[in-house]
């Protein structure tokens, strides 16, 4: 672990513009992000990377594809889990879970029930007291 006095800047060049970026809170993994692009196409990308303190840079874990760019992500709060779990939204809430370097997604969540088109998500929030909590908005 890095010395905590020692403060540091680190940079990462994604391949495409930045829209949303979330630390996770799991112990073990103190400089883990998740990076949203947006890009104006229907298919974006959410890029998962660890710094490597010994080289003080960051290596890509796992890359998966979001419909639409991502308007918000989050790692789970629950700092014990067993795994990294992402949240995603855009056009609906998606649980991903990442292991090792595979990130798959678990869930898509739905709520939209009468029609076939859909309003964006614009956030969410996750519930640090119950991890099986999230509530959105759009």
């Amino acid at each position: 672990m890095a010395d905590s006095s020692k403060k540091e800047i680190y940079t990462y060049q994604a391949a495409w513009p930045v829209y949303s970026i979330a630390w996770s809170l799991r112990e073990g993994h103190p400089f883990r992000l998740a990076v949203g692009s947006f890009v104006e196409e229907y298919m974006n990308k959410v890029e998962l990377i660890q710094l490597d303190e010994h080289r003080g840079e960051f290596d890509s874990i796992c890359t998966f594809s979001h419909p639409y760019p991502t308007t918000k992500l989050l790692f789970t709060p629950d700092r014990n889990s067993p795994r990294d779990l992402v949240a995603t939204t855009g056009d609906y809430l998606r649980l991903w879970a990442v292991e090792g370097d595979v990130c798959k997604m678990l869930r898509l969540y739905n709520n939209n029930r009468n029609t076939e088109f859909c309003a964006p998500l614009t956030s969410f929030d996750w519930n640090s007291t119950d991890s099986n909590l999230i509530a959105t908005s759009s």
